[in-house]
């Protein structure tokens, strides 16, 4: 049933160049990681290109708050994803004399990266019919999850295969094959917008009062801030060592096991999302998120029992990636109904770039709380922040329906008025029925 989507084809051809995308995405990271330790050793350039492709994406997120409504979606696609394909084909030259020039080129393929995601979500909200965006979100998430398991494993054997420069030249060639499927998608033209063009970011404060609009928004936004900063980093610190310490040698086998749960779950998930319509999305989105915080609870539990640890360990993991995926579908959709279109890809941009500016936070500040405080009381703070503040968002007003409330009221007495009456408020002609 989720495939039927696909009839549409717009959507298709962005899908299609998504899954391109994503597939390049995910192979990446690995690819960089395994032909940097060749060539250069240790960690300290690895931390350095890894760490301007994370800029490079809240720099593109930034860029994309200011003008990624000024210009056609197809337009966009096309450019941010033949950049990031010319940057990445650009580094394999630069690796072996700079690794300046290297950090350049990563960052440009990151800046790339944060225009598209924000494109391609207001791409979904434009051609796509509201009663089907749930779907098409969900497709979009289970084909990212399927990459992010199956991607690495290819990664790794295309580099062992036929070595770093060639796998680095694939990803490249996926990026610009994303580019071309985002080129025959039809051009439609569009209105600029106020802030768009010549003066990219005159109208930042414009997207800013559209978001301020949506206090569900707003507060949706501080819970993912919660998850990405404490429930997200302190398990990327934590789940190596502990499983290190559980299993030993056996240690780096668990922990893809339990990262492999974890896609499990989401794509279950997506599965799921993509047959069912919540009549208050709101309220599963934000249970959905607050399951993430069983993820630090659990790896408490290995240094009182290991034995249950692990079990419980692989459990909270799938609950947390089914939970985060109930939470991403609903909370797309929502987005892509509610903003003002002329806005729609910059108010996706400003979410990229609140989420990923601020996430690199915990990772730097919880290593030190960790250390003075220990590790199981800084996994049960962040596991019960995770938890708690994603259920304290259910009362801020629109939560529930992930709607603003004025507006949900306004449509209500619309139609409770065509329901009673038969006619259109103010005495118009009468409704048929059908």
């Amino acid at each position: 049933m989720m495939f039927i989507i696909l009839r549409n084809v717009q959507f298709r051809l962005a899908w299609l160049s998504y899954t391109a995308s994503g597939a390049a995405t995910s192979i990446t990271p690995v690819a960089l990681t395994l032909y940097l330790l060749d060539t250069h050793g240790g960690i300290e350039v690895l931390g350095l290109v890894l760490g301007a492709r994370t800029a490079g994406f809240v720099l593109g997120a930034i860029l994309g708050v200011g003008i990624i409504d000024g210009y056609s979606r197809r337009n966009v696609l096309t450019l941010s994803s033949a950049i990031r394909g010319m940057a990445i084909l650009a580094s394999i030259v630069t690796f072996s004399f700079s690794v300046p020039l290297l950090c350049a080129t990563i960052l440009v393929a990151g800046l790339g990266e944060g225009i598209f995601r924000g494109a391609y979500q207001a791409l979904i909200g434009e051609v796509v019919a509201e009663k089907e965006r749930q779907q098409a979100n969900a497709l979009s998430t289970l084909s990212n999850r399927v990459l992010l398991v199956g991607s690495p494993t290819l990664a790794a054997i295309l580099y062992a295969s036929i070595g770093g420069s060639a796998t680095l030249l694939a990803t490249g060639l996926l990026w610009l094959g994303s580019a071309w499927l985002a080129k025959l998608l039809p051009n439609s033209r569009r209105v600029a917008t106020t802030g768009s063009g010549k003066n990219p970011f005159s109208d930042f404060g414009g997207v800013l009062s559209e978001v301020a609009r949506h206090r569900w928004f707003i507060a949706g936004l501080g819970a993912l801030v919660v998850w990405l900063t404490l429930g997200f980093a302190v398990q990327q610190l934590t789940l190596p060592l502990i499983s290190r310490d559980l299993l030993g040698v056996n240690g780096n086998t668990f922990l893809g096991v339990a990262l492999g749960s974890y896609s499990l779950g989401a794509a279950a998930a997506a599965v799921w999302m993509a047959k069912w319509t919540p009549r208050r999305p709101g309220r599963v989105a934000f249970i959905g998120l607050s399951l993430y915080g069983l993820v630090p609870l659990a790896l408490t539990i290995p240094a009182i029992s290991p034995q249950w640890g692990i079990i419980l360990v692989l459990l909270a993991y799938f609950l947390g990636g089914a939970g985060i995926e109930a939470f991403n579908i609903p909370w797309f959709s929502a987005v892509q109904r509610e903003v003002a279109p002329d806005k729609l890809g910059r108010v996706f941009s400003f979410d990229f770039m609140v989420s990923y500016a601020i996430a690199p936070l915990g990772l730097i500040l919880l290593p030190y709380a960790l250390t003075a405080a220990g590790q199981t009381p800084v996994l049960l703070i962040c596991g019960l922040m995770t938890v708690g503040v994603s259920l304290i968002v259910l009362v801020v007003p629109g939560a529930l329906e992930l709607a603003d409330p004025l507006v949900k009221r306004g449509h209500d007495q619309y139609n409770s008025a065509i329901n009673r009456k038969g006619q259109k408020p103010g005495g118009g002609e009468t409704v048929d029925s059908c």
